[in-house]
């Protein structure tokens, strides 16, 4: 890891500890079913120096099963907040685009399956 990643993950832990982040950050409209659709994507706009906040809700009759960064995003950070909730970062002074993709498993009564997130980030 990169001493700059550190210093960065290190900022975000007493940001997020002591709930000074939040977010400034815009994502499309999107709708999930993981036991019906396998591959979503979203677009992100957000600034250098924002958390975009994210957080999965379970619906009507669904249950998370799990919900994990598949891919972590290479100009940036995910910071895990929760069992179903997260943070993007940029890396500092970072403007441009950035990937990351989110893989969340869940049942709806008998039926189960997962869907991936991938979220398409324009830092400005």
């Amino acid at each position: 890891m990169t001493h700059s990643k550190c210093i960065l993950i290190a900022a975000a832990i007493v940001l997020l500890g002591s709930g000074a982040a939040k977010a400034d950050c815009t994502l499309s409209p999107f709708a999930f079913f993981p036991d019906r659709n396998d591959r979503v994507e979203v677009t992100e706009v957000t600034d250098d120096k924002s958390f975009c906040d994210n957080s999965f809700r379970e619906g009507p009759g669904y249950r998370f099963t799990d919900v994990s960064v598949v891919e972590a995003p290479p100009h940036g950070l995910i910071a895990t907040l929760g069992p179903h909730h997260f943070a993007y970062h940029s890396m500092p002074n970072y403007r441009g685009s950035d990937q990351y993709s989110i893989r969340a498993c869940a049942t709806v009564g008998e039926r189960k399956g997962c869907s991936t997130l991938i979220y398409n980030v324009t830092v400005r």
